[in-house]
């Protein structure tokens, strides 16, 4: 949160000519007041916007804190590194592509929501996520990775269980590796192979490694 420079002043009281201290919060930006709200979401943009301009290897924080009209010390504040920096202002981590109904199969589910989240991590910059992971300490590694979890519950677990509801796949339990597999095969075509990878593929993935695997474990096999 954005930290105040409380300094103290004496104030005369007109009525009594009373003197008391009085605290006077001094924004840290210049004498520019702004909410920490507002502050922040200047900065996600501004960092975004250098991100999409210049690349990941183009972010500093000279280049953010001119373009969000504040000052370096501001976002050393708040930002232990670079990638702590653009790790916050991804939309992709903050806010995963929602789930936004329920499909008539779990193909069209997995697909759907695997689909939105490839054209994000696209239109943002396979090289930029990258270079973001290869600079990750393990505090940001493990809240990357908590991220992505929510967001897992929250969808692909919940299409497995409405596919189950229907019958389109067995009683058993999945585990979350299984479950969850989907997304590393996607992971690791993106992230590994150097290849190009479009939502055709996304789908053969899918007929011929996930849902074969999804069926086997779920009957039980």
């Amino acid at each position: 949160m954005c930290a105040l420079i409380v300094s103290r002043r004496k104030i005369r009281n007109v009525s009594t000519g009373a003197v008391k201290e009085s605290a006077e919060a001094s924004p840290p930006d210049g004498g520019t007041r702004r909410r920490d709200e507002a502050l922040m979401s200047a900065i996600r943009d501004a960092t975004y916007a250098e991100l999409k301009q210049h690349g990941y290897s183009g972010v500093t924080f000279e280049g953010v804190a001119r373009r969000a009209k504040t000052s370096k010390p501001v976002l050393y504040r708040r930002y232990r590194s670079r990638a702590h920096m653009v790790a916050d202002a991804l939309p992709t981590l903050r806010y995963p592509p929602a789930r936004l109904a329920s499909a008539s199969s779990l193909r069209e589910d997995v697909l759907a929501l695997l689909g939105a989240l490839l054209r994000e991590l696209q239109r943002i910059g396979i090289g930029n996520y990258r270079c973001l992971l290869a600079e990750a300490d393990d505090e940001l590694a493990d809240e990357m990775t908590t991220a992505i979890a929510g967001w897992v519950d929250q969808t692909v677990l919940q299409a497995l269980a409405e596919a189950r509801e229907r019958g389109e796949i067995g009683p058993e339990h999945i585990p979350l590796p299984v479950a969850t597999s989907m997304l590393a095969l996607m992971r690791h075509e993106l992230f590994f192979t150097r290849k190009p990878f479009d939502g055709d593929k996304l789908a053969v993935l899918f007929d011929t490694v996930y849902l074969p695997l999804i069926n086997l474990t779920s009957h039980g096999g």
